[in-house]
């Protein structure tokens, strides 16, 4: 069961991440790949995630994205 508190902040969250998602914004997905943002077309992200030898490049949504972390 989800509370009334918990679902409040989820609703947060995801206005926040809405809000402030940007090309270049590095990001960890509910399912815990960090990645960097290199294309929005709502509600769909491009985003590359390894290093310089070994990138993958990802297609996900907007509500997957757990939290930015760098802006």
């Amino acid at each position: 069961k989800t509370s009334i508190k918990d679902k409040l902040s989820d609703d947060k969250n995801k206005k926040f991440i809405k809000e402030n998602l940007k090309l270049g914004s590095k990001i960890i997905t509910k399912s815990g790949i960090i990645a960097e943002v290199i294309e929005i077309d709502n509600p769909y992200l491009l985003v590359v995630t390894g290093n310089n030898m070994n990138q993958s490049y990802l297609k996900i949504e907007v509500d997957s994205v757990r939290a930015i972390i760098d802006m």
